[in-house]
């Protein structure tokens, strides 16, 4: 899932701080696109720290997952200054089939698994290692976008980022406005991150995410690039393509009008060339029928004495914040809480009670009082392993 990774953009900005790259001497990036009309070769030194940022597609409560947006986020900490590598999903990397056509970044993901897989990333982009991940899939994606003040328009904004058919170099494209719009919400949303309000929406997009990043570690980096003035300008953060074989084209997506606007002409290009789809590809009655199904099926399961069974229909499900892609307030929090509570059960039955804290942990962090794990002086308190 190709445009999710434009969401993580509010993660962005924070991208987190402790390991880093010490690198002997200047480092040059290749044909760096700053975001506008020029390009120029910028030269980066001192130490860095490293973010993948992935766009996974993986079926409800399905484990497999293909890395359909590869993205990383290098952040120069001494120069205050931030380089987006990107890889189109379509890039070669040999992940052992036996079909050249499949040996692509996107299926590498879903054949050798995530620590392989970024391995191959940083090898790819050329900067030596990873030193934190974000995953979200779909729903991640579009719990994401409306803490962006993406509301209304989430599902737009995923489909725009989606779209490789209405260009003439296709995933390339696609690919780079995925960087853009990463790029542009860094820009946009930077200058507020030292709001109480963006502190809260930072906490919910880390909670949202599948992610090592903690938001300890977030704050530090923030920190980081604010005492170098970041942003100074728009060159201070660079795009660049790997491999880099066409140019591609400059979208503003930086507000939620931008974004509309662009879908309904892509939307006229795809219709044009008979690409756009004939039947809605997501049906919200369905889609909630599906989880209704899981939840009923693993609460008989725990009034069976069976919480195993529960947790294999509910955990997949839960670490892709299934819910996420409905579009009602009241209904999301309705299957959160529904799905939560089994799997807190679930887990404490089968004695794993580290598990059933980071569940409790999460609503805590999404605002349900009711499963708090309380601390010292009665405030939520993070699981001990995540320390």
């Amino acid at each position: 899932m190709l445009g999710v990774l434009g969401a993580v953009a509010l993660l962005c900005v924070s991208l987190g701080a402790v390991p880093t790259h010490k690198p002997r001497g200047a480092s040059k990036a290749p044909a760096a696109d700053t975001g506008s009309d020029q390009t120029d070769a910028q030269r980066y030194w001192g130490r860095s720290v490293t973010i993948a940022i992935s766009g996974i597609d993986s079926r409800l409560g399905v484990k497999q997952a293909h890395a359909d947006a590869n993205h990383v986020l290098r952040v120069w900490l001494d120069q205050g200054k931030i380089e987006i590598l990107s890889v189109p999903r379509g890039t070669h990397a040999d992940a052992g089939f036996s079909s050249a056509s499949l040996n692509i970044i996107a299926n590498y993901r879903a054949r050798k698994g995530r620590e392989a897989y970024l391995r191959k990333l940083a090898e790819m982009t050329g900067v030596g290692r990873i030193d934190y991940y974000i995953e979200v899939g779909f729903s991640q994606a579009m719990g994401i976008f409306e803490l962006l003040g993406f509301r209304g328009s989430a599902a737009t904004t995923l489909h725009v980022l989606r779209t490789r058919k209405a260009f003439g170099i296709g995933d390339h494209q696609r690919c780079y406005n995925q960087a853009q719009f990463i790029r542009q919400m860094i820009l946009k949303h930077f200058p507020r991150s030292e709001g109480a309000l963006d502190a809260v929406a930072l906490r919910g997009a880390l909670a949202i995410a599948e992610t090592n990043l903690r938001y300890d570690v977030a704050q530090m980096i923030l920190a980081a690039l604010r005492s170098k003035g970041f942003p100074r300008n728009e060159r201070d953060i660079s795009i660049t393509l790997c491999p880099r074989r066409h140019r591609p084209q400059q979208f503003d997506l930086s507000s939620p009008a931008k974004v509309v606007s662009l879908g309904k002409k892509l939307d006229r290009k795809l219709q044009a060339r008979g690409a756009l789809p004939r039947k809605p590809t997501f049906r919200v009655e369905t889609y909630q029928q599906r989880l209704h199904r899981m939840i009923v099926e693993a609460a008989r399961a725990l009034d069976r004495n069976q919480p195993a069974r529960a947790i294999a229909l509910l955990e997949r499900p839960y670490e892709q914040r299934a819910w996420l892609q409905l579009p009602e307030e009241r209904g999301r929090q309705h299957f959160m809480e529904l799905m939560c509570a089994t799997l807190i059960e679930a887990y404490s039955a089968t004695g794993n009670i580290l598990k059933a804290d980071d569940v409790r942990y999460f609503l805590a962090q999404m605002g349900v009082p009711m499963y708090l794990n309380l601390g010292v002086g009665g405030q939520p308190a993070e699981p001990a392993h995540l320390h």
